[in-house]
């Protein structure tokens, strides 16, 4: 339920962070993509370490599985927004809101077996 509820809680900043420089600042999507996956994976691990898997010790060793799964997650939005956007046309926000349920997943299934597990 926590990973749940922060997981909305990143996605939502991700996706705000995103919105804001691709709409006010005019970057391409895949760039504003960049910066707010980077947000929203920091928030992210801080909170679920503490909170949801409440696990304290190998900080660093964590913290580079988690931000490694995350790679994988940055991998598979920049595809999801390149193909939604770019190729089909459908719309900046539509392509993000895709790419991070899409990606989301995929990380959960990850931490939970390589980064989190005791």
């Amino acid at each position: 339920m926590r990973y749940a509820l922060f997981g909305c809680v990143c996605a939502g900043t991700d996706t705000l962070i995103y919105w804001l420089l691709a709409t006010y600042v005019g970057w391409d999507p895949l760039a504003a993509n960049v910066l707010s996956t980077l947000a929203g994976l920091s928030l992210s691990f801080a909170l679920n370490r503490r909170y949801t898997f409440k696990v304290m010790d190998d900080v660093w060793r964590r913290c580079l599985l988690f931000f490694a799964v995350g790679g994988c997650g940055f991998l598979i939005q920049e595809l999801v927004i390149w193909l939604v956007y770019h190729q089909m046309d459908l719309g900046y926000l539509l392509a993000k809101l895709v790419a991070v349920m899409t990606a989301g997943l995929a990380q959960f299934v990850l931490n939970r077996v390589l980064t989190f597990r005791a």
